[in-house]
C-alpha cells in the first residue's frame, strides 16, 4: 500500500464530515485511512463508523477509551499504519482531491527514494483562501535551518513521511506532550533524511478557526509541553551529524517559539518571554533570514524595553494589520 492517512479524532463532529469527504474525493486510491478515536463524547464515533462502512478503501478505527491527547493518538496511528508513506490530516481540515496523485508523480520522478515530500497549503476554506508557500530547500540541512530559523512550518499535514524512516530511527511522539509535538518529530525526521523534496502546490486546506488568546496558548502547562519537545529535539540534533551547524539555530528556534508572547499588550506576556529560554535572548539580532523589524522587536524585548515592544504591537498589529489590511 502506498499511503496511510492518519487522522486523530476528538470531539470533531462539527467539522468531521467535510474533512472525511475531502479524503473520499482523492483521485489516487491506493491508500488506507486510520482514525484514532481519542475518547470523544460527541457524535464523532458514529460518524466514523458510518464513513468506514461506506468507503471503497480500507478504513480502520483505533479507539482510545479515554482522551490521551494528540501525541499518543498519533503514535497509535503510526503503529497501525501499513503504507509506504504516512500522511496526517486533522479532523477540521481538508486535503485537496489531487494531493496523493500529485505526490505520487513527484515521488516517482525522483531517481532516489524520497524520505520526506513537502507541499504548500491554503489558509482558509473559502475560494479566496490565502496561498501559503513553504521556503525552498533541497537538502535536509537546509530544511532544518528553515524550520529552526522560522521561515518554514513544521506542521505534520505539510509532509508525506516515509514510514520506515520513523521506525528505523525510533522517532515517536512523546505521550502527553501535545504542544510542539510535530516540531520535534519533523526536526528528527529531517535530521535522519537523505532525500527530501518540496512541491510548490497548495494541496492542503487549513481551517484557521477562531484565534486563541496568548494566555491560553502559552499557559504554564502548554509551555512545559513545548519545552519537553524542544529539549528532546535539541538533544537529538546536537548528537547528530549537523550538530555544528544547528547549535546557533536552536537559539533561533527558541526565539521563534516564544515570539507570539510579544504580540500582546500585556506586560506579563513580555516578562514570560524574557524568562522562557533566556539563553536565547542574546541571539535576538542574529537570524538574518528574519525581517529587520522582527529582529529589532526581539532586541527590545531582550533588553526589557517594554514600552518599545508595546508601541510595536500597537503600530504593526493593531494599526497596520488590524486597520489598514483588514
Amino acid at each position: 500500500m502506498r499511503f496511510s492517512i492518519i487522522m486523530p479524532v476528538y470531539n470533531a463532529a462539527k467539522t468531521l464530515a467535510e474533512s472525511l469527504e475531502s479524503i473520499r474525493r482523492q483521485t489516487f486510491r491506493d491508500f488506507e485511512l486510520i482514525f484514532v478515536e481519542d475518547g470523544s463524547t460527541d457524535d464523532s464515533v458514529e460518524m466514523l463508523e458510518r464513513f468506514a462502512t461506506s468507503a471503497d478503501f480500507p478504513c480502520h478505527i483505533v479507539s482510545q477509551l479515554q482522551n490521551q491527547g494528540v501525541a499518543a493518538a498519533r503514535n497509535r496511528g503510526v503503529a497501525a499504519a501499513c503504507g509506504e508513506y504516512l500522511a496526517f490530516v486533522d479532523a477540521d481540515d481538508r486535503i485537496e482531491p489531487q494531493a496523493l496523485s500529485d505526490a505520487v508523480q513527484a515521488l516517482d520522478a525522483s531517481e532516489t527514494p524520497v524520505d520526506i515530500l513537502g507541499w504548500d497549503w491554503t489558509l482558509g476554506f473559502e475560494k479566496n483562501g490565502r496561498y501559503m508557500r513553504q521556503a525552498d530547500y533541497d537538502t535536509p540541512l537546509q530544511a532544518l535551518k528553515n524550520l529552526t530559523g522560522g521561515t518554514m512550518r513544521w506542521n505534520l499535514w505539510l509532509y508525506l513521511i516515509r514510514r520506515e524512516l520513523l521506525l528505523e530511527n525510533g522517532i515517536r511522539f512523546i505521550d502527553g506532550a501535545n504542544m510542539g509535538e510535530d516540531m520535534m518529530v519533523m526536526l528528527k525526521a529531517f535530521a535522519c533524511s537523505r532525500k527530501v523534496v518540496q512541491q510548490h502546490e497548495a494541496l492542503y486546506r487549513y481551517n484557521a478557526g477562531s484565534p486563541t488568546s496568548i494566555s491560553r496558548q502559552f499557559s504554564e502547562e502548554r509551555r512545559a509541553e513545548i519545552s519537553t519537545n524542544l529539549a528532546e529535539a535539541e538533544r537529538f540534533l546536537l548528537a547528530g551529524p549537523y550538530a555544528d551547524e544547528m547549535a546557533q539555530y536552536i537559539d533561533y528556534l527558541k526565539l521563534f517559539l516564544k515570539r507570539p508572547l510579544l504580540i500582546s499588550a500585556d506586560r506579563n506576556d513580555y516578562e514570560t518571554w524574557y524568562s522562557w529560554f533566556p539563553e536565547a535572548n542574546g541571539s535576538a539580532m542574529g537570524n538574518k533570514a528574519l525581517p529587520l523589524r522582527t529582529r529589532l522587536l526581539q532586541k527590545m524585548a531582550s533588553r526589557r524595553c517594554w514600552t518599545g515592544v508595546r508601541l510595536y504591537y500597537l503600530l504593526i498589529y493593531k494599526f497596520v494589520y488590524g486597520f489598514i489590511y483588514r
